[in-house]
């Protein structure tokens, strides 16, 4: 016992909370008195320059604080004031995985050691096409080329949005043009990756309930591992009536802030896959209990995670952590030299496969210096426009 006791940390207190805006992200720094540091990102990708802004008023809760206290000081920044909304959470989340990052540094432990233990080493990954460019303009042959590649080195899960933008993109199609093309986009896909790859059908909230009702029961035959989004989040109601029209696996939750709505979708029978981003949601914290709540019904966590090689180690504690996971969400984007130059050492991949890192914290290091001294910081461009023929906006 009192050689344990002589490995603990001796007990200290926050001293700074900085936000680092670097090429397209939003990153906090904790550093505590005795001159530990953490280091956590922002998932809200649309907006990353607000987070100094909502900070700023809720330093005062963070300084002069315990960084071992995360779940009371997350609870305490929520709190705090009388408002809700992604830009909340996000900026919640960057500090929690600061604090996670932290306090597995102090202890010398990864992350995931401290909620519970790891449930696996490595964790499979579902390939997530069309990164390439944005908006989201990949035509239908560049995705399925991507899929034909994907498999071919390992891949044994892929995810496609079969509604393509650009020329004679499915805002300005008939709904049975728009409906057919995508069946047909998946119908090939699955011709082309075989029978036994899961594949997930993203639809990026582009369907009205009617249109998904038909999508949904057409994709039957496929085999589909799930399909995702094909509403906008707004209305509980609508989505309830999808679930119980629907025999597809269905996946909700990427635009989603609190773990509370996440308990509103499960109690209106919503969601076989739940998909809260741990960047947007609250952190590590939030996202745990999310967790917890998929796996009193027997669901599974899908994390929404694309932005940076930063946020997918973080969410590989996630999924150490935890044991109701499907597949992990990769885009390739990570393996670019622009992202890639984020860490000091890549995330170990195998093919569909990356090992949980095993270092102290979020598991991983920023490459010294980026924070300050990285890319310069450019607000992420707007998406196109998704005007219809009549003038009006795709989007009901």
């Amino acid at each position: 016992m009192n050689r344990m006791v002589d490995r603990m940390p001796a007990k200290t207190r926050i001293s700074e909370a900085t936000v680092h805006l670097v090429d397209h992200y939003a990153f906090v720094r904790i550093r505590t008195e005795d001159g530990a540091e953490g280091i956590g990102q922002s998932g809200y990708f649309g907006f990353p320059q607000v987070t100094g802004a909502i900070l700023e008023p809720l330093r005062s809760v963070l300084l002069g604080q315990d960084p071992d206290e995360i779940g009371r000081l997350n609870l305490e920044l929520f709190r705090a004031v009388s408002v809700r909304g992604g830009a909340l959470t996000s900026t919640i989340g960057a500090v929690d995985l600061a604090l996670w990052d932290l306090k597995g540094r102090r202890f010398e432990v990864p992350a995931y050691d401290l909620v519970g233990g790891r449930h696996r080493h490595k964790v499979r990954l579902h390939l997530l096409m069309g990164q390439k460019s944005w908006p989201r303009a990949s035509t239908p042959e560049d995705l399925l080329e991507e899929a034909r590649l994907g498999v071919a080195e390992g891949f044994t899960a892929v995810k496609i949005d079969p509604f393509v933008e650009g020329e004679d993109g499915f805002h300005v199609q008939t709904s049975a043009r728009r409906i057919n093309k995508a069946i047909e986009i998946v119908e090939e896909l699955r011709s082309i990756v075989g029978k036994d790859v899961d594949l997930g059908v993203e639809c990026h909230r582009k369907l009205t309930t009617g249109e998904a009702i038909q999508f949904a029961q057409r994709l039957e035959r496929l085999n589909i591992h799930y399909l995702e989004d094909p509403l906008p989040p707004d209305s509980i109601s609508e989505y309830a009536r999808l679930a119980q029209a629907i025999r597809v696996p269905l996946a909700v939750g990427e635009r989603h802030d609190t773990f509370y709505e996440f308990e509103d979708l499960l109690d209106a029978g919503i969601g076989d896959f739940l998909r809260p981003d741990i960047g947007n949601v609250g952190g590590l914290s939030a996202s745990i209990k999310i967790a917890a709540l998929a796996e009193a019904r027997h669901r599974r966590m899908i994390a929404h995670n694309f932005l940076s090689p930063y946020l997918t180690a973080a969410a590989l504690q996630l999924y150490a952590a935890i044991p109701n996971t499907g597949t992990f969400e990769w885009t390739p984007l990570d393996e670019e030299p622009h992202r890639a130059a984020m860490l000091t050492a890549p995330l170990p991949r195998n093919g569909g496969w990356l090992d949980v890192p095993e270092a102290p914290g979020l598991g991983v290091d920023i490459a010294p210096g980026y924070l300050e001294a990285g890319p310069e910081f450019a607000a992420p461009p707007a998406p196109g426009s998704l005007r219809t023929q009549d003038g009006s906006i795709h989007a009901i």
